[in-house]
């Protein structure tokens, strides 16, 4: 089995264990400043929605630190 194979199978279990994904829909004026503030910072589409969220979260008193 090649290393690259083995890599993605243990991608897919961990995500699978550890990880949730869903989409969202959004009007375009949002959608368009996301986009730029992407761009901007630098950071892909997931970094900078998981950032903004964590954020809210930590501000609304949801969760402490960063959770792992």
């Amino acid at each position: 089995m090649s290393d690259r194979k083995k890599q993605s199978e243990y991608q897919a279990k961990y995500d699978a264990e550890n990880m949730k994904q869903y989409s969202v829909k959004y009007p375009l004026w949002i959608y368009e400043a996301v986009e730029k503030a992407m761009s901007d910072t630098g950071m892909n589409r997931n970094k900078w929605t998981t950032t903004a969220i964590v954020e809210k979260l930590k501000r609304d008193g949801y969760i402490q630190g960063k959770e792992d």
